[in-house]
C-alpha cells in the first residue's frame, strides 16, 4: 500500500509575490522618471527656439539700422514681435550707438526672457 503525500505548506510563497510588487514599482518609477526627463527636454527645446528667435529679430533690426544709418533715430522705440509669445523690440538710439532689446515670455513663465545687443553703426 502507498503512502499519501501529505501537502506540506510552502515557506516563503508570498515572498515572491512580494518581490514581483516591488519590481514593477520600481519599473514604474523608472517610466515615470523617463517621461519627466522627455517633458523637460521638451520644454527645454522650446525655450532655446525661443532664445534662437529672439536673436534673429534682433539681428534683422540692427541689420535694417546699418543699411539706413542716416535715419537712425526713426529706428527707436518699441515694435510688437509677433514670432514670439508677448514678443516685444524696444531700440534705443544714442548718437551711433544702439541698443535693441528683445522681450517675450513663453507660455507659463511668470517673468519675462530678455535678450540685449549693443552695436556701434559707424563705417562706410
Amino acid at each position: 500500500m502507498r503512502r499519501s503525500r501529505s501537502r506540506r505548506i510552502r515557506s516563503g510563497g508570498g515572498y515572491v509575490l512580494l518581490e514581483v510588487l516591488i519590481s514593477i514599482l520600481l519599473f514604474s518609477l523608472g517610466v515615470l522618471g523617463l517621461i519627466t526627463i522627455q517633458a523637460n527636454a521638451v520644454q527645454a527645446a522650446g525655450e532655446a527656439n525661443m532664445r534662437a528667435e529672439a536673436v534673429f529679430a534682433a539681428n534683422e533690426i540692427t541689420g535694417r539700422m546699418w543699411v539706413d544709418r542716416s535715419n537712425l533715430a526713426s529706428y527707436a522705440g518699441t515694435t510688437s514681435l509677433p514670432s514670439l509669445p508677448n514678443g516685444q523690440a524696444a531700440v534705443t538710439v544714442n548718437g551711433a550707438a544702439v541698443s535693441v532689446t528683445v522681450t517675450w515670455r513663453p507660455p507659463g513663465a511668470v517673468a519675462d526672457r530678455r535678450y540685449t545687443t549693443v552695436d556701434t553703426l559707424v563705417g562706410n
